[in-house]
């Protein structure tokens, strides 16, 4: 399975999917259509998180799409050896409303993708302030540069999380099943409500102003620019420095909770195109694999591919979360 070629490519390449040291990372290059790249050529965007995960390899699929790139991230959560050669990079807070006026006025962005968040969902609870102000806050402060400077599409990265527990009560023989975009999202943790309360904020805003939206809900992303310091998201990342470093994986609860995970070039891409599709205007999409595996079966599979099939593991009480996050895609 696709993890295993990326364990081990974290083994070979060490920090350097940490975004820690200048290691250049060979990438596949994925192949855009003539269409897609005429369509895309001379418009100038504005990718925000772009020293992040997901962020960054947005970013350099719209640099190979032809379009002029300008990267923005605060740096709290992201390094710039991520950002992609060939990109102008800004250091701006998104909440920083005058700084974004600014930029605004002087790139004059044709399409604006938004993945800028703090994505640590199971710490969202300790620290809702910081959630809110960042992820919606934050994210308004951008739509209402975009809605003044007639951007003409805004992509937005919402989560999975906004669906909350929908998939949670399996009781009475029901079967778990992928959530689709017609299921109604019930967001349960301040990460989940404030993805959602922006997701409706932008259709809002779209009503008002006419601004056109793309809606992506990823889920489980993981591959090279992960950040594998973070103790707090992105499991794989978490097993694989635990590994790392002689440490049992720690799994809370009984470990059949269900998680599907998306490698980064097969979601990147289709983020990055999403204004150039006419027929995705104004729609909100589920993106990411959709077969499942619990978190028992990616312990194993992680300690298989680094060579150490008996590497110990750590259960821990379960936490207040989600059991099973599997979408359609």
């Amino acid at each position: 399975m696709a993890y295993r070629c990326f364990c081990l490519l974290l083994v070979i390449a060490g920090k350097s999917f940490g975004g820690r040291e200048e290691t250049p990372i060979p990438y596949q290059p994925y192949t855009f259509s003539k269409d897609e790249k005429d369509s895309a050529k001379g418009k100038t965007v504005l990718v925000t998180g772009a020293a992040g995960f997901i962020g960054s390899h947005v970013a350099r699929h719209c640099r190979d799409l032809g379009m002029k790139v300008v990267a923005i991230d605060d740096l709290s959560g992201g390094f710039t050896s991520n950002v992609p050669s060939g990109v102008t990079f800004v250091k701006l807070d998104v909440r920083d409303a005058e700084a974004m006026e600014r930029l605004f006025e002087k790139y004059k962005f044709d399409f604006v993708y938004h993945l800028a968040a703090y994505a640590a969902e199971g710490l969202s609870h300790f620290v809702r302030s910081f959630n809110y102000r960042t992820n919606l806050v934050g994210s308004v402060e951008i739509l209402n540069a975009a809605v003044r400077h007639k951007v003409h599409t805004f992509v937005f990265t919402s989560s999975i999380a906004v669906f909350g527990p929908l998939n949670d009560d399996l009781s009475d023989g029901a079967e778990m099943r992928p959530l689709t975009e017609e299921d109604r999202p019930q967001p349960e943790d301040p990460y989940g409500i404030s993805k959602y309360a922006f997701e409706m904020d932008l259709r809002a805003a779209h009503d008002m102003w006419g601004i056109n939206f793309v809606v992506f809900r990823p889920h489980n992303v993981y591959g090279p620019h992960q950040n594998m310091f973070d103790r707090y998201r992105n499991v794989v990342g978490i097993f694989v420095n635990q590994i790392i470093h002689g440490k049992p994986l720690t799994i809370f609860g009984d470990g059949q909770q269900l998680r599907a995970f998306s490698y980064i070039d097969d979601v990147a891409p289709i983020i990055s195109r999403a204004p150039l599709v006419t027929a995705a205007q104004n729609e909100v999409f589920n993106i990411g694999a959709d077969t499942p595996y619990n978190i028992n079966r990616l312990a194993k599979e992680i300690s298989n591919a680094m060579g150490r099939p008996d590497h110990p593991l750590k259960y821990e009480p379960a936490r207040l979360e989600v059991v099973n996050a599997v979408a359609s895609h």
